[in-house]
């Protein structure tokens, strides 16, 4: 479900092992912030990346 969300926002990960290696549960509202946190930092970083080699 995840990778259909980002990829319907045009988002991309470049590294998912730390996302697909997070276990959090359905009704741990503050593990839902931090996996949040967690896909904005990677697509971020991913961004950064990508800016870097296309220059």
């Amino acid at each position: 479900m995840l990778q259909f969300v980002l990829r319907r926002e045009s988002v991309e990960l470049d590294e998912v092992a730390p996302i697909l290696t997070t276990v959090r549960r359905a009704d741990d509202a503050g593990g839902a912030a931090d996996l949040a946190r967690l896909v904005h930092g990677t697509a971020m970083a991913t961004r950064r990346r990508q800016l870097r080699t296309t220059r």
